[in-house]
């Protein structure tokens, strides 16, 4: 009897100090992340039977386990690669868009000093000062284009490094947990099966740590070894072994990193689309969806701007009586043929009013070219054949074909990316601004009648009228009544009529095209009023530009033309409009962040309480065990006293 109640309360005793070591460790780590309280599970011994029945044996301990919650620890995962991935897409398009809005670094200052300029000299065409001060602000604006497209292009290139620090930190985290894995099976083999609860903890607080870099998915091995997964399933921890990510340039755009995955002895491939949430995740983001998108924008603007402005420009006439030439210098389309393409293509401007900010994709199948959008594949229709005489066109560009295209080659083609970065001023002599326009319309002095004629307004420079040869008028022209309501107009180098026209005092009539046979110069002329019989309008060129502002004003007047997008916005609202996506994405971005924050919050409220340290109900469970091991003790000394009582009775 003594010696079954000796076994059973050392037993409890065992068992009870046991339990006060386990509260103890958990005291001990409340502080510590990731660690899980653990518990001792205590069960019944086998009952031992005799004659009387089942007589209890004591208590034994089935095993020390963890509070651990499975569907929680994935939440807080997932909750923990959301919001890193959010909070690093706020922190960086705040940034974009501080610099782009900012007065001191943005476009729209410049911009509106430009035109501010452009008027102060259509004011006073005759100024040299004036037009030197249109050529400082020109330089201003194109120094504000290349210092941001600088600014935008050393972030793209400086979150290489960013990328390359979480590439370096994943592999880390990746081969500790292998290396935990491997321990994990170890020590469940040597513990017959028991739980290495201090182990999983460790190796749980590393896979959390690495859902701050990037999403990952997970599962676990019968031999309790963790699989870890990145993007659609690829297999960056498998038992004991791990794959390591890389970061490689992209060939095809230098400071374009894209991110690798490949295991030992294997070859990397290319994972960059599918990675996404952690801190990783966001840069990605930040430079695919909102900085390159940004950069292109800008691009696009420059690109336009100087276009425009160049034709317009070449439409007037300098001080010294020359045609314009161009004011600013364009970027031309960005094309990156594939390795081992067997042809060649030409991709130029068409209508760079129709240009977007993407970046595109051109392949051939052997058959039949295909234009698809960089970012998500969506096909872009193309019309035309792709000949020079008639290109393939979509969406401002045109694509030439040349020869030995072979199946399968393919151009990455960034029509905008280069915009920002190349316009310059082509120009630093204010004689060269061509603010005069090249027609002249004047009546004759000894017209009777009240006919009056306007200036005339160029619709096309390079009409043959104005080219052959340049800074003339091929012909000089004149319109002369031959009754109040008929006219011809006159070759005034042959005297050959070139068409004759009805006219209406009360409507006035345009020039050119001519009424009967259409004959285009390339200029508007209008004559209004009453001419008489005899009366005639000369229309030259206009050698001296010295006082003349009409090309000046239309130059001007661009500020607020609709040219982009297709003809429904300005320049000042476009760019207007690249500082509201911007400023969209990264208000979206806060409040993502925002909602993430608390989304975290909840999920480690409700692991902790499930899994974490409560120092309340330790106290409790360190006061209940010890009142339990005191008890055990007094059993031992019971049967102690029970077994000397008997050792004395057979003394006596």
């Amino acid at each position: 009897m003594g010696s079954g109640l000796l076994d059973i309360g050392s037993s409890a005793l065992l068992s009870y100090q046991r339990a006060l070591d386990t509260i103890g460790h958990n005291v001990a780590n409340v502080n510590t992340p990731g660690y899980s309280r653990q518990r001792v599970e205590l069960a019944t011994r086998l009952p031992q039977l005799n004659s009387s029945g089942f007589i209890g044996a004591g208590v034994n301990i089935a095993a020390i386990t963890r509070s651990y919650d499975q569907f929680l620890t994935n939440e807080l995962r997932t909750g923990t690669s959301g919001y890193a991935e959010s909070s690093t897409l706020a922190s960086l398009a705040n940034g974009l868009d501080n610099m782009l809005a900012d007065q001191n670094s943005g476009l729209s200052p410049v911009l509106g000093s430009f035109f501010d300029a452009i008027q102060g000299v259509a004011n006073d065409p005759t100024s040299v000062a004036a037009r030197q001060a249109l050529l400082g602000e020109a330089g201003s604006l194109v120094t504000r284009f290349q210092g941001l497209n600088d600014w935008l292009d050393t972030t793209r290139r400086s979150l290489g490094s960013r990328m390359d620090t979480n590439v370096q930190e994943i592999n880390q985290l990746a081969s500790s947990i292998a290396s935990l894995n491997q321990q994990i099976i170890d020590a469940k083999g040597s513990a017959g099966g028991q739980p290495p609860n201090d182990l999983l903890d460790q190796r749980d607080q590393l896979v959390l740590e690495l859902s701050g870099k990037v999403s990952i998915t997970t599962n676990t091995q019968e031999d309790g070894a963790l699989n870890v997964f990145i993007g659609s399933g690829q297999s960056l921890v498998l038992g004991v072994q791990h794959s390591s990510l890389g970061l490689v340039d992209r060939i095809s755009d230098p400071g374009q990193f894209d991110i690798t995955i490949g295991a030992t002895g294997s070859p990397a491939v290319v994972v960059t689309s599918l990675i996404k949430g952690g801190d990783l995740g966001g840069v990605l983001h930040y430079r695919d969806q909102v900085l390159v998108p940004a950069m292109n924008d800008l691009g696009r603007l420059a690109i336009e701007l100087g276009t425009f402005m160049n034709e317009q420009h070449r439409s007037g006439v300098t001080l010294d009586g020359q045609p314009g030439l161009d004011l600013f210098s364009v970027a031309s389309p960005q094309v990156v043929p594939d390795d081992g393409n067997g042809g060649t293509i030409a991709v130029a401007f068409d209508d760079v009013s129709q240009l977007t900010a993407d970046d595109y994709r051109l392949a051939f199948d052997g058959i039949n070219w295909a234009l698809t959008r960089a970012g998500n594949g969506q096909v872009v229709p193309l019309s035309g054949s792709g000949t020079v005489a008639d290109p393939f066109v979509a969406e401002g560009i045109s694509i030439t074909i040349g020869a030995g295209a072979l199946a399968g080659d393919g151009y990455n083609v960034r029509p905008t990316r280069d915009g920002a970065g190349s316009i310059n001023v082509l120009t630093g002599n204010p004689r060269d601004l061509a603010l005069a326009s090249p027609v002249s319309a004047a009546a004759a002095i000894v017209n009777t009648g009240t006919g009056q004629i306007t200036p005339g307004t160029v619709t096309d420079i390079n009409n043959p009228a104005f080219q052959s040869p340049p800074g003339q008028l091929s012909p000089p022209v004149r319109v002369r009544f031959t009754s109040p309501t008929g006219y011809e107009v006159i070759d005034q180098t042959t005297s050959a009529v070139i068409d004759t026209g009805t006219y209406d005092p009360a409507t006035g009539a345009d020039i050119f095209p001519t009424a009967n046979l259409g004959v285009d110069h390339g200029y508007r002329v209008r004559i209004t009023g009453s001419p008489a019989a005899g009366d005639e309008f000369n229309i030259a060129y206009n050698s001296s530009g010295a006082a003349d502002n009409r090309n000046a004003l239309l130059l001007g007047g661009m500020q607020s033309q609709q040219l982009m997008n297709g003809g429904t916005t300005s320049f000042n609202d476009a760019y207007g409009q690249l500082v509201a996506d911007v400023g969209t994405q990264a208000r979206s971005a806060q409040l993502g962040s925002d909602v993430q924050a608390a989304v975290l919050k909840q999920s480690e409220a409700e692991w902790s309480a499930a899994s974490g340290v409560n120092l309340d109900e330790e106290a409790a469970d360190l006061l209940r065990f010890q009142q339990a091991y005191q008890a055990a003790a007094q059993i031992i000394a019971v049967s102690d006293n029970i077994f000397q009582t008997l050792i004395g009775a057979f003394r006596s």
